[in-house]
């Protein structure tokens, strides 16, 4: 009934979708996060049944969902991270849903940026505490500059480890 979706398509919904899990998980906290980490398996898990690489997936999407949620449960610790009403030694559900979705853009919507480490740094050093600041703008997420700056830096380590993980499993591909 229904094509399949070419591979710029299938970038774009990714890219797409990660922007809808941001605004439901931002906006929503845990209330929509479950509708949003529904939607992003269903279309994640259909495009990995068919291409049968969830064990491509899993390599990236397992360590950077644990080093995600232990690094920011680790700032919620030291008080670098906040959230109102939330007394969890862990971070909110809503937020391990957004590092679920965001692992699930980095060999997809984000594995051309990713692949050049210095546009890793790029988007680590700029585009993450910027992520958390206009969260903390819209939502109940508390950030100050010590926590802005861990984050950045954080980032730029993750992904300068996604990019060789990414680059290695290129390789890997073109040597199988």
């Amino acid at each position: 009934m229904f094509s399949r979706p070419t591979p710029w398509l299938k970038t774009v919904i990714n890219a797409l979708l990660f922007q809808a899990c941001w605004l439901a998980c931002v906006l929503g906290g845990d209330r929509w996060a479950f509708a949003a980490l529904l939607l992003l398996l269903a279309v994640h898990a259909g495009w990995l049944l068919a291409r049968q690489e969830f064990s491509r997936e899993l390599a990236i999407v397992l360590p950077v969902i644990s080093a995600g949620i232990s690094f920011d449960s680790l700032l919620l610790y030291v008080g670098w991270l906040g959230f109102s009403q939330h007394t969890s030694a862990v971070i909110p559900f809503w937020l391990m849903v957004l590092w679920l979705a965001f692992a699930c853009t980095l060999r997809h919507s984000l594995a051309g940026l990713i692949r050049r480490r210095w546009l890793a740094l790029l988007l680590a050093g700029l585009g993450a505490p910027w992520s958390y600041y206009l969260g903390s703008r819209l939502s109940t997420i508390q950030v100050g500059a010590p926590g802005l700056s861990a984050i950045s830096l954080f980032w730029a380590l993750l992904l300068i480890w996604v990019s060789g993980r990414l680059q290695q499993s290129t390789q890997d591909l073109l040597n199988d």
